[in-house]
């Protein structure tokens, strides 16, 4: 079957946020012994800072999704944490973790990071990657990041990352 993302909701002229899908390329990002990439960490956190001081995303609900495992999301939760106000997280119902964290839950901007970087991405594909895959990319109301240390180039065109870069 072909793989495509389809809109659950359309939103409200009031509610939109243009462009709804953000692709974010995280030049020299690098995937460490432990599954975390330090460089698209640091890009999210940067632009979660971003969006907390911005009027425009006054209310949105906030939320992060690690593509590879908890401790990419775990570092980006503490560093998320050391930089932001801790009520103001409550207020945006801000959390971390992989797609299982989300399952049944959404938020108004998502965040995917990806992990993988060039040298270091073996082919997401199959069944349980689908569904984690699809549970992570559905769970943004409004907006997602989609943030990646490879270019399609370095994927498999099986790969479901792969087939999410050309939606962008």
């Amino acid at each position: 079957p072909i793989w495509s993302i389809l809109p659950l909701r359309i939103p409200k002229a009031s509610e939109r946020i243009d462009p709804p899908l953000v692709d974010v390329y995280v030049e020299g990002g690098i995937r460490d012994g432990r599954d975390c990439n330090r460089f698209e960490a640091e890009a999210i956190a940067d632009e979660i800072v971003s969006i907390l001081t911005d009027e425009r995303f006054a209310k949105r609900t906030l939320g992060v999704v690690s593509l590879l495992g908890m401790e990419q999301a775990k570092y980006i939760d503490s560093m998320v944490r050391q930089r932001c106000s801790a009520t103001e997280l409550l207020h945006r119902k801000f959390e971390c973790g992989d797609a299982r964290t989300f399952q049944g839950s959404e938020r108004d901007i998502m965040f995917l990071s990806l992990v993988v970087d060039q040298n270091n991405c073996k082919a997401l594909s199959g069944n349980m990657f689908e569904q984690r895959f699809n549970v992570a990319a559905s769970r943004a109301r409004d907006r997602m990041y989609l943030f990646r240390s490879v270019t399609s180039s370095h994927l498999s065109d099986r790969d479901l990352r792969h087939r999410s870069e050309e939606h962008t």
